[in-house]
């Protein structure tokens, strides 16, 4: 029996490293390759930047990434701020129907993003025809795939607070609002922080809904990586995708800097002092 409990954490260790090791050896033989400069017959040229100079100076690229930017800001305040009211109804508030909105978030998850991508092509095609192709359009799109990730992690930041604290403000004299924005608020700004990247990378990273909603002159980063690789088998998609991983885990780093200032500030800065009711 003691043998076996000091077998254990070995056996956990080795498991932790294979599953860690299996998550991260593909993106090591995609930064690899782009160095590299492997072609399509094997090979190389040993190591050099030529294909990341090829990836920045590509127009589709270039342009594709301007304009997925623009689309996963917006689509991330959208789905932050309706995704966070929601949050805050589903866990604060009792009236009829609470449950069943809680599922019209969750359901966007059921739904392969190819079909929900084709069904807002037709939406748009039939009802919407200017916003085909457009920022909003996309970020539209992408709001109902990011709403029920910042839903659930919004109200499991919620769950965790005492509603006394709240209602203490209220009785303070505080409004509604004003007892959200000075009490509740700063205490879930790391979780909303945390599901602010989220969504970000997400929308930034959303292929096969994107490609049914974008013109052929018009496409957002991943969409025409997409297409050229259809195109021309070469590096310069995985010099692109290296700089993409280096990106996504530099935005995570300062996430993860910024939510533990935010927790630190909060546990040191006293309780404010309530206006008295009038």
């Amino acid at each position: 029996m003691t043998a076996s409990r000091r077998l254990l954490p070995v056996v956990r260790g080795l498991f932790l490293t294979a599953t860690t090791a299996f998550v991260l050896l593909p993106l090591a033989v995609v930064v690899y390759s782009s160095f590299r400069g492997a072609t399509v017959s094997g090979e190389g040229e040993g190591f050099t930047l030529r294909w990341f100079r090829e990836a920045l100076s590509y127009e589709p690229f270039t342009v594709g990434l301007l304009y997925s930017t623009q689309v996963a800001l917006l689509a991330t305040l959208i789905s932050l701020a309706v995704g966070t009211s929601a949050a805050y109804a589903i866990a604060r508030l009792h009236f009829p129907g609470r449950e069943l909105l809680r599922s019209l978030f969750v359901m966007p998850l059921s739904l392969p993003r190819v079909v929900a991508g084709f069904s807002l092509f037709v939406l748009y095609a039939s009802l919407f025809p200017a916003a085909y192709g457009t920022v909003g359009g996309i970020a539209f799109a992408h709001c109902l795939l990011l709403m029920p990730f910042v839903v659930a992690i919004a109200g499991a930041a919620l769950a965790g607070l005492d509603p006394a604290l709240e209602e203490a403000a209220r009785d303070l004299g505080a409004s509604p609002l004003a007892a959200f924005v000075r009490v509740t608020l700063p205490q879930v700004r790391p979780a909303l922080l945390a599901a602010g990247v989220f969504a970000f990378l997400t929308s930034f990273d959303e292929v096969d809904t994107s490609v049914f909603l974008m013109p052929a002159d018009t496409t957002t980063l991943p969409v025409a990586m997409f297409l050229r690789l259809e195109q021309r088998q070469d590096p310069t998609v995985t010099a692109m995708s290296s700089l993409l991983i280096a990106g996504s885990l530099l935005l995570a780093a300062v996430a993860a800097v910024a939510a533990r200032r935010v927790a630190g500030v909060l546990v040191n800065t006293p309780a404010p002092q309530g206006d008295p009711a009038p």
